[in-house]
């Protein structure tokens, strides 16, 4: 058999780049805008997963394509990238549901749990795989298999078929997420003077002490994408910022919560106007009455979407309070 070093070279070259050298200059754009930060640890460990993956992409072509060694070595690549792609995608994290990704933007950081991506990649480097082993079966053998179904298949050309089906189905997936994903839109609306429920206590104004007062904040959900968002849970915070008199009202103090408010799904190609959660005042209630200060709105809120859980905190600041009394 021949060696095929000119193909070995170029085939190396191609595979440090993909296994590589994308992924490394991917991580430093997205640290240097700040979106997302990837840990020293992960990317030795993915120049790592590179450096012996370019080496098996070489040892591929290191024999001619249409013999066994060839097909049987293409067969490792092809797991190996499976496996590869698996842990970019966060499907080695053991015990916990939201991979490895996060996004952060001022006053928003986003966890993306992608382990049905994962999941999907592996599966269809699964199915690839099987068609080269079938092959290198063949050429060692000099037989061919096939199944019947009606009239007579080629055993690796039906996994050739079905792998060819699941990357157009991926692309499929792929762009429909990035389309759905631009289409959405959540919007929160201003507060207003009656989204404030104040009650009086016994005590006539402007003694507050056994005052209640609660805030209900509002918000529209515009998905207009293909996919339904399912689970929706959110949880507000209400703390202070600057106040106009720390020693009655302290600062970057928390005021009160609402956790675990549960909406449901909000379904493809609507618009949900008009949801709301109410917080109650806990602490410091007379004082935030009376006080006025600049609020801090900490927004957490959780889903399902497109098969990816989605982690969403979101942080509204300088909102202004005038006191009651």
């Amino acid at each position: 058999m021949q060696v095929q070093i000119g193909k070995m070279i170029l085939y190396g070259i191609l595979s440090a780049v993909f296994y590589i050298v994308v992924p490394l200059i991917l991580f430093e754009v997205l640290d240097a805008n700040v979106i997302m930060t990837f840990s020293p640890v992960f990317k030795t460990s993915i120049i790592i997963f590179g450096i012996v993956g370019t080496v098996i992409s070489m040892l591929r072509h290191l024999f001619p394509k249409d013999t066994s060694a060839n097909r049987l070595i293409a067969f490792g690549v092809t797991v190996y990238s499976g496996i590869y792609l698996f842990y970019m995608f966060g499907g080695f994290t053991p015990g916990v549901s939201l991979g490895t990704y996060a996004i952060s933007l001022p006053g928003i950081h986003v966890l993306l749990g992608l382990q049905l991506i994962a999941w999907i990649l592996l599966a269809s480097s699964a199915v690839r795989a099987l068609q080269y082993l079938v092959e290198a079966i063949e050429l060692s053998k000099q037989k061919e298999y096939s199944v019947k179904v009606r009239k007579q298949f080629k055993l690796s050309k039906v996994f050739k078929v079905l792998g060819t089906i699941m990357s157009l189905a991926m692309l499929g997936y792929f762009g429909t997420l990035v389309y759905s994903g631009l289409n959405l839109g959540f919007d929160i609306q201003d507060l207003e003077p009656s989204d404030i429920g104040h009650s009086h206590g016994l005590n006539p104004p402007p003694d507050a002490s056994d005052d209640t007062i609660n805030i209900t904040i509002s918000f529209d959900v515009s998905n207009q994408g293909i996919y339904a968002i399912y689970d929706v849970y959110i949880d507000i915070v209400i703390k202070t910022m600057t106040t106009d008199n720390p020693g009655v009202l302290p600062e970057y103090t928390v005021l009160g919560a609402s956790p675990n408010n549960y909406f449901g799904t909000f379904h493809a190609f609507t618009v949900t106007p008009d949801n709301s959660v109410t917080i109650d005042i806990t602490s410091y209630v007379a004082e935030f009455i009376r006080t006025g200060c600049d609020l801090e709105f900490q927004i957490s809120f959780s889903t399902l979407y497109a098969g990816i859980l989605v982690d969403l905190d979101v942080s509204l600041s300088n909102i202004q309070w005038t006191a009651l009394y």
